[in-house]
């Protein structure tokens, strides 16, 4: 029987005469039929097949002969069945039966709605489709699976009953066919009712099991959710698509960034003039900091203030950080005010710039953003801008770069013997990312940490030397860095040698005169005791007597002094210390004289 709406009283000899209504009018509606002794077989015959024609739910009977006398519906019976609607029969009054049959249906209509509100409810919570069919799994006191087209379990509440859906396999092939939208079976050992769910380009069913058979308000309860399931399952889809997208798109701004970082500059303007924007000639990095929740609108933020002509990459190693490459134009100056606008102490923003670079020197570039960075947060104005004091690399690049190719020889010239091993350009790659980020390397890298300590671990093994001493750090990142520019002429000078040169003394001076300038006790120390310690803070504040707090908080000093990042990587560590070691060496040749 379908879902009944509303009882209605009517006269069978009334009905007998009136002309036919409209088929279907009363579809969610059960008549009750009163009995009497005048009303003649004939007449109950006609009125129960018009209540047939007009779609009745049903039709209730309630006799009203004198001394309990028994009606003969053998004629009545035949005509229910031949117009195929349910006949039931009741021994209360017909006023009696309405009002009885009224209550019944207000309590279903109050119990229906009071799940219509807890479907809804669940469905509105973050995970509502998983929520929602948690919801329907208790509520009938059964199992719940979703299927998708190719009869895959999407999700299944408590469990999946593997065994029931192998023996329903034949109707659930069948909704999922599109050849019936709803199907139900009796296994015996349990019941089964499948409803389709979804669009024609995300179909699925809806496949509830249990032990008792379903009552028609319950398959009405599994309709109505079907439906709600399926809208959930396509907010759901979309936003997994979503989310593939944003993905996507993510990688491909990280492989662009991988890919100008290593100065492969007409592979990165063919990926981005794939996905857009297309790279400028000219740029300035920006290094942008912020709280992790506020970085999706901090990109929108930078991708309107740019016009859209901005490259925005979420930084991979660092993950409150946003890395923009704004394109040097008349507007580089609106860009920039637009940046001191957001940046603040108060909500946690901090930026810094680079100069104005060529695309292919996007690595220095950054370098000087994030430095920026650090003085932008360690002097608390929320934005600061690089302040060049010179390149070692460049200065010694001349009459550096058989020094630096022989450094490096031993890694630049290993043939791996497995075709599957890391060669040359990734183990290259692999010490490059470990000497400006460290452990954020593997991020960086997308490489899992045990394959980057196994690289290192290699590296160590062809260079013959060991990665932790920062002697050895700084020496193989100055190495890197003169072979990332032009080459130079003459034979190959020893490391001590280039550094012995009035140039070189003036640069060292340059970077050490902040602190030099100032009262050199303590943050002169405590960086030179940082640096050797190969820049780890428990040994340092063991060495200075200090807590490590307080020995971190002096080096974020020297970050401010400086203008430099030294705590996190790109580091000026390998630069600082180099001007120590200039120093040191001067110091003790004037001695000497």
């Amino acid at each position: 029987m379908s879902e009944v709406e509303s009882a209605l009283l009517v006269d069978g000899a009334d009905l007998a005469v009136r002309p036919d209504s409209a088929p279907g009018i009363l579809r969610r509606v059960l008549p009750i039929l009163s009995l009497s002794a005048e009303s003649p077989p004939e007449v109950l015959d006609t009125a129960v097949r018009r209540l047939g024609g007009m779609g009745s739910a049903g039709v209730v009977l309630a006799p009203a002969l004198p001394d309990g006398r028994e009606p003969d519906l053998r004629a009545v019976t035949t005509s229910a069945e031949r117009a195929g609607i349910p006949l039931l029969m009741t021994h209360l009054p017909s006023s009696r039966a309405w009002a009885r049959i009224m209550t019944v249906i207000r309590e279903d209509r109050a119990r229906a709605i009071d799940d219509y509100r807890e479907m809804h409810r669940e469905a509105m919570r973050p995970n509502g489709l998983e929520c929602l069919l948690r919801w329907l799994a208790r509520r009938v006191t059964g199992n719940v699976a979703l299927l998708d087209r190719i009869g895959r379990a999407r999700h299944a509440f408590p469990e999946l009953p593997q065994d029931v859906l192998d023996q329903a396999q034949g109707e659930i092939q069948r909704v999922l066919s599109g050849l019936a939208g709803a199907a139900a079976v009796n296994l015996g050992s349990g019941v089964v009712n499948v409803q389709s769910v979804g669009t024609p380009d995300n179909a699925g069913v809806l496949v509830v099991t249990r032990e008792k058979p379903f009552s028609p308000p319950t398959r009405f309860l599994i309709a109505d959710a079907s439906r709600l399931v399926g809208l959930c399952w396509r907010a759901e889809e979309d936003a997994r698509r979503g989310r593939r997208a944003d993905q996507a798109d993510g990688h491909t701004r990280e492989a662009v960034l991988h890919l100008l970082m290593t100065g492969n500059v007409q592979g990165a303007r063919r990926v981005a003039g794939a996905i857009g924007p297309s790279l400028a000639d000219e740029v300035r990095v920006y290094v942008m900091e912020s709280p992790a929740k506020a970085r999706g609108e901090l990109v929108t933020h930078c991708e309107e203030a740019s016009e859209g002509r901005a490259w925005i990459v979420k930084c991979p190693v660092y993950r409150r950080h946003i890395i923009v490459l704004a394109p040097a134009t008349d507007d580089t100056d609106a860009m920039e005010e637009a940046l001191r606008g957001w940046a603040r102490p108060s909500n946690g923003i901090s930026i810094g710039g680079s100069e104005i670079v060529a695309l292919r020197d996007l690595e220095s570039a950054y370098g000087q953003a994030f430095h920026a960075l650090a003085l932008a947060r360690g002097q608390g104005t929320g934005y600061a801008r690089f302040s060049p004091s010179g390149d070692l690399a460049a200065l010694l690049r001349p009459r550096a770069r058989e020094w630096a190719e022989a450094t490096l020889e031993p890694l630049s010239a290993y043939r791996p013997k497995r075709k599957q091993d890391p060669d040359a350009p990734e183990l290259t790659a692999t010490l490059r990312a470990w000497l400006d980020f460290n452990g954020g390397a593997a991020r960086q890298l997308k490489i899992h940490r045990n394959t980057l300590v196994a690289r290192l671990r290699h590296i160590e093994g062809l260079l013959g030397r060991s990665l932790h001493d920062m002697g050895t750090q700084s020496s193989l990142h100055l190495a890197l860095r003169i072979l990332d520019g032009p080459g130079g002429d003459g034979d190959q000078v020893p490391l001590d040698a280039l550094l012995d040169d009035p140039e070189v003394g003036r640069w060292a001076h340059l970077q050490l005169s902040p602190l030099l300038e100032r009262d050199p006790k303590p943050y002169l120390k405590t960086l030179r005791v940082w640096l050797a310690n190969n820049a780890r803070i428990e040994p340092t504040a063991s060495t200075l007597d200090i807590s490590i707090p307080g020995a971190r908080k002096r080096l974020t000093r020297v970050e401010t002094m400086l203008g430099r990042s030294l705590l996190n990587g790109p580091s000026a560590r390998y630069d600082l210390w180099f001007a120590l070691k200039v120093r040191d060496s001067q110091a003790a040749s004037t001695t000497s004289k």
